[in-house]
């Protein structure tokens, strides 16, 4: 048996070396994680709706369906001011969504005319749930201030890299707009990795501890989950960008032995050419690459 497992794992590391098999694993893993963030934004969606329901006096029973701990769900919505609490869920979800099916079908090579109108969704959402966010982590969390410090900080790197984003794709570079979507991106991803390390930590039996010590634990894992979907946004950046250069380098280097330069005018045309980022998301020509 043991020779059996050596070989297994010698066989894996062999096709991890692989550039192609390691850019399929990244990009599955990197679907995988848009689609959950997809079933997460429907269910905070349901939950909005249900809030929404129990404001206008509908009857609420303390096991509904797909909203766990329904009490405590409602003195919590109900500690929010209404009108930001009402415009950070509904922003929010929307931005999670519009976010999600703008990168999978770039992952996917879909050529989408939809591109600028949910690009558009997304900012004008992702805005308004991130400035919506930083009142709210204080009118919550005002016993807890690491923790509305964690919530701000997102909220606030959230709001300029949206903002950064549109200004880029607006003066035309394409690079730079790559990078701060998904810098973008991964502070929205926030909230989803802070309820699965949460929901990890009460898997573990941290239901059992005090209040006290639930408080830092929670004021940990926001802080934890900022920094680490920071870091996550930087190296997939990091990657991205490093393939796509080495993309630019090879178009480039190809055109220039198919097609020899005979005159200055060509010569300029091509060198503008070559520096301008490849637009191609058709024909199965991926923009976003996280593998090396």
């Amino acid at each position: 048996m043991r020779p059996v497992l050596i070989g297994f794992t010698e066989n894996c590391a062999l096709k991890w070396q692989s550039v192609a098999c390691r850019q399929f694993i990244l990009r599955v893993m990197a679907i995988l994680l848009l689609l959950f963030c997809l079933v997460f934004a429907a269910f905070m969606a349901w939950k909005m709706i249900f809030y929404i329901a129990w404001q206008f006096g509908a009857q609420v029973r303390d096991s509904f369906p797909l909203v766990y701990e329904t009490s405590m769900f409602l003195k919590m919505a109900a500690a929010h001011p209404k009108l930001p609490f009402f415009a950070h869920g509904i922003a929010g979800t929307v931005a999670m969504v519009s976010g999600a099916v703008q990168f999978l079908m770039i992952l996917r090579g879909v050529k989408s005319r939809w591109h600028a109108v949910l690009g558009k969704t997304y900012a004008v959402s992702a805005i308004i749930a991130s400035t919506t966010a930083i009142p709210l982590a204080w009118s919550l969390h005002h016993d807890m201030l690491l923790t509305s410090i964690a919530y701000s900080a997102g909220a606030a790197g959230w709001c300029l890299a949206t903002f950064v984003a549109v200004q880029t794709i607006i003066s035309g570079d394409l690079e730079r707009h790559i990078a701060w979507c998904i810098r973008s991106y991964s502070f929205l991803a926030m909230v989803v990795t802070a309820r699965l390390l949460l929901a990890s930590g009460a898997i573990a039996g941290s239901g059992d501890w005090g209040f006290d010590l639930i408080k830092l634990q929670y004021a940990v894992t926001i802080v934890a989950t900022f920094f680490l979907n920071w870091g996550l946004g930087e190296w997939i950046v990091a990657r991205v960008m490093d393939r796509r250069r080495k993309m630019s380098a090879q178009s480039a280097g190809s055109s220039t032995i198919a097609r020899p330069v005979t005159n200055t005018a060509y010569a300029v045309q091509a060198s503008r050419q070559s520096r301008q980022p490849n637009l191609t998301i058709g024909g199965r020509r991926r923009v976003l690459e996280v593998g090396a």
